[in-house]
């Protein structure tokens, strides 16, 4: 991935030695052939063990995996309420019926302080709208992940270049704008110049669960035993989703955790009755 026009320059030179990255200056990122296509004038923090991962495709592999270790799914059952009694979780009511259990993990999304309702008080996780763009690349036309303040850039293997995101908070609103539309485009080709002959292919949003600080809920309820809650990952669900697992697991098994829970408390900014 290439960072560019980084603000804190000797920060980025201290961590660019710690996790084996470079700090280049506008000529050298030119110069290194980084990024041809860029417009002139950036430098930045190119970080070569970066990547990326296509999220459906890990998902359904995920979802597969699952499946044959013997998990079931149920899909298109909706949560209604969560059952307690004397400060412990009972059941998950749908509307299939009650699902009763000693453990209950909600892991909603934007979607969890309601799947919580009056439980949901001490977290704070509200719907972020990111929108995104689709381009229609040949294959190989570009070939960096590229990061700016304004926008990202994501190449994939078949020639599409991602272009995203907005930050929106208009509740569960999905729907797509064309200002942002308009504001992504043209953050993209000032960027990359080149990409305006090509056309947008695909235009979508979706709803981040975003949360204070983007720090995410991870541990039991303190008020319920046995509800344990995973939300609040914003834009990092995916990059930050297999440490808050093993996390969760460490707490609800008993286990030492590997990663320190108290900045991830429930209850961290809220008062406990």
């Amino acid at each position: 991935m290439l960072m560019l026009d980084v603000n804190d320059v000797d920060v980025a030179d201290r961590w660019a030695k710690e996790f084996q990255a470079t700090l280049s200056h506008a000529d050298e990122v030119r110069s290194m052939a980084l990024e041809p296509r860029l417009a002139a004038g950036h430098g930045g923090l190119w970080m070569p063990e970066v990547g990326q991962v296509r999220n459906p495709r890990l998902l359904q592999a995920l979802h597969r995996l699952l499946v044959e270790a013997g998990v079931a799914f149920h899909t298109q059952c909706e949560a209604s309420a969560l059952v307690t009694q004397q400060g412990r979780i009972q059941a998950v009511a749908t509307t299939r019926g009650e699902y009763r259990a000693d453990n209950v993990i909600v892991a909603g999304g934007a979607w969890s302080r309601q799947i919580l309702g009056e439980l949901g008080r001490c977290v704070e996780v509200e719907p972020v709208r990111g929108q995104m763009l689709l381009v229609e690349t040949p294959p190989g036309w570009l070939t960096r992940i590229v990061l700016t303040d304004r926008c990202y850039l994501i190449p994939r293997k078949d020639g599409r270049v991602l272009i995203g995101s907005t930050m929106e908070r208009v509740g569960f609103d999905q729907s797509t704008t064309a200002q942002a539309r308009r504001e992504l485009l043209q953050a993209a080709i000032d960027l990359v110049p080149g990409l305006a002959a090509f056309p947008v292919v695909n235009h979508w949003a979706g709803l981040r669960p975003g949360s204070p600080q983007g720090v995410p809920y991870i541990g039991e309820h303190p008020d319920v035993r046995g509800l344990y809650i995973s939300a609040g990952h914003f834009r990092n669900g995916v990059a930050t989703g297999p440490a808050s697992a093993r996390l969760l697991a460490d707490l609800i098994l008993g286990r030492e955790p590997e990663i320190e829970a108290d900045p991830y408390r429930i209850d961290r900014i809220c008062d406990v009755v």
